[in-house]
C-alpha cells in the first residue's frame, strides 16, 4: 500500500500543483460570484500552507490519497447562490484537468522540438508525467458524489431539493462511502487516468 521513495519523490511537484491551485480556483470562483470568505480567511494565495492540511499531505505522499484544507464558502453571499455554488465545486477539478493539458502540451512540445533537453535533464519526462498523471486522477476523484467532495456539492446543488431527505440521510453514512471509494473505486481511476493519461500524450507526440 506504501509507495516507494522514489514515487514520493516524483510526486512532490505534481501534489503541490494539484493542492494549491484546486483549493485556490475554489477561492478565486467564490469570490467572483460575490462571496468574501476565501479572501477573508487568506485563501485567495500561491502559498501551499494557506492550502494543505499536514496529515492529508502525509497521506498523498505514502498512500497517493489525501486531502487539502476545504475553502469555506458562504453560499447566501453569492449573488446566484445554486449558480455561484455549482461554478465554485467546478472550478477545482476543471484546474486539475487544465494543469494535465497544459503539462502535456508542454511535454509533447520538448519531444517534438526540443528533444535534446531530456538528454540533458532526463528526470524531467519522469516529473511531468507525474504531474498530468496525478491531476487527471485528483480531477475525477474530486467528481465522486462523496460528502464531502465537489462531485457531491454539484449533485446536491442540481437535484438536491427535489431529493434533500435521501442526501440528508446519505450524509449521515458518507463515511461507509468513503471507505468503499478507498478501496474499490480509487484503484481503477488511477489506473483509468494512467492510460488517459498516455493516450493523449500519443496524440500529440
Amino acid at each position: 500500500m506504501f509507495r516507494d521513495p522514489m514515487q514520493i519523490l516524483l510526486s512532490v511537484p505534481a501534489i503541490l500543483l494539484a493542492i494549491v491551485l484546486h483549493e485556490l480556483a475554489h477561492a478565486v470562483v467564490a469570490e467572483k460570484m460575490g462571496d468574501p470568505t476565501p479572501r477573508s480567511m487568506g485563501r485567495i494565495t500561491l502559498n501551499p500552507l494557506a492550502h494543505m492540511d499536514v496529515l492529508g499531505l502525509v497521506a498523498f505522499l505514502l498512500i497517493g490519497f489525501g486531502w487539502a484544507k476545504p475553502v469555506r464558502i458562504n453560499p447566501n453571499n453569492f449573488r446566484n447562490p445554486k449558480l455561484g455554488d455549482i461554478l465554485t465545486s467546478v472550478a477545482g477539478p476543471v484546474t486539475n484537468f487544465l494543469i494535465a493539458l497544459v503539462t502535456i502540451l508542454i511535454e509533447a512540445f520538448i519531444y517534438n522540438i526540443l528533444p535534446g533537453i531530456y538528454n540533458v535533464l532526463p528526470g524531467l519526462i519522469p516529473v511531468f508525467e507525474m504531474i498530468a498523471y496525478l491531476n487527471i486522477a485528483f480531477g475525477f476523484l474530486n467528481l465522486l458524489p462523496i460528502p464531502p467532495l465537489d462531485g457531491y456539492h454539484i449533485l446536491k446543488d442540481l437535484i438536491g431539493e427535489r431529493y434533500s431527505h435521501y442526501f440528508r440521510m446519505y450524509e449521515r453514512f458518507s463515511i461507509i462511502a468513503f471507505f468503499v471509494a478507498i478501496f474499490f473505486i480509487l484503484p481503477p481511476v488511477f489506473r483509468f487516468a494512467h492510460t488517459l493519461f498516455n493516450q493523449i500524450l500519443h496524440f500529440f507526440v
